[in-house]
């Protein structure tokens, strides 16, 4: 009868979950909904997101954090946050809720078990409430990534437009474009790059995009690009001599992945492929060790030790056939 109320327990998080894990996908934004004019899709609660975002306090560090993660991880939405913070709340929260209602409901649970039940639900929001940053920061940096190894391919596309006359801006929607098959991710960001510098100036723009896509090779060119656009020097010969600087850095950062690999294979090499080469070369010899040791140990072997009296000694068993020999 004990076991039957924890059973009820997960069954119900599971079904909760479950409900919740729609609402969950799909919530990235989309092309139309960046650059659309004021429209936003619906709120993953509705009108209850942003009460149940602001359910659990968090402090302005943490929300500034989780926010930039948010738009690494490509999460545009005006309201990204709230629905990150509505999520995780109404999990975290809805956990102890549960699992409250459970303990009260059930009257035959032993303090031993209410007290097991508790640290569950405990250790249940602690997961539910740090689990969801956790999986938002690697899917950023997943994401930047990926636009960092996408960075020369489209470095080579902007060299060459603007080497055939277009102007920068023109370039970017034009590449973005192009890419939107294999680079999605680096296309978007062009895209809101182009878009930035419709609005406003190429310094604007530039610290934008620099901030969103926060890699070294961004960084350094964004940088490179301000410094040529005052300079008025060929932006385009920039480019070109940065793609090849990044393929160069990506060559030295495989290499250095390459020698890495051999000092991380040598433990799995030690305790898994050395165990089975010991064996293969030292079970025969231990065998043929082990029945000598059975052989020898019977009645008339050389490891049975010989009674006073009744028997030749070991010394005498060895030096009587040479006695003989001398003798004859």
């Amino acid at each position: 009868m004990t076991l039957l109320p924890i059973a009820v327990f997960f069954v119900a998080t599971a079904l909760c979950y479950g409900l919740a894990l729609p609402l969950v996908r799909g919530r990235k934004s989309r092309e139309n909904e960046i650059f659309s004019d004021g429209r936003y899709r619906p709120l993953v609660f509705g009108p209850l997101t942003r009460a149940l975002a602001g359910l659990v306090p968090c402090n302005a560090v943490s929300k500034a954090n989780v926010r930039k993660d948010l738009q690494r991880a490509g999460f545009y939405h005006r309201y990204a946050f709230e629905e990150f913070a509505s999520l995780r709340n109404a999990t975290s929260v809805g956990w102890l809720l549960l699992l409250g209602t459970l303990i009260v409901a059930s009257t035959d649970l032993d303090p031993s078990t209410e007290m097991k039940l508790a640290a569950i639900g405990v250790f249940g929001a602690l997961l539910f409430y740090g689990v969801p940053a956790l999986i938002l920061r690697a899917k950023a940096k997943a994401r930047l990534q990926r636009i960092q190894d996408s960075l020369p391919d489209a470095l080579d596309m902007i060299t060459m437009c603007m080497a055939g006359g277009l102007p920068l801006q023109r370039t970017l929607i034009r590449v973005s474009t192009e890419l939107d098959a294999t680079h999605c991710d680096l296309a978007r960001e062009l895209r809101i790059l182009g878009r930035h510098m419709e609005a406003g100036s190429l310094d604007a723009a530039l610290t934008q995009f620099a901030d969103r896509v926060d890699t070294p090779d961004v960084q350094s060119l964004t940088a490179m690009v301000r410094q040529t656009d005052s300079h008025g020097s060929s932006v385009a010969a920039a480019f070109e001599q940065f793609g090849d600087g990044l393929r160069r850095g990506m060559r030295h950062r495989a290499e250095e992945r390459g020698n890495k690999t051999a000092i991380k294979m040598l433990m799995p090499l030690v305790f898994c492929l050395a165990p089975p080469v010991y064996m293969l070369l030292l079970t025969p010899a231990v065998m043929e060790l082990s029945n000598f040791v059975v052989r020898e140990n019977q009645e008339g072997g050389i490891l049975v030790p010989a009674s006073l009296g009744t028997e030749e000694s070991l010394a005498d068993r060895f030096t009587a056939p040479v006695w003989e020999d001398t003798r004859r």
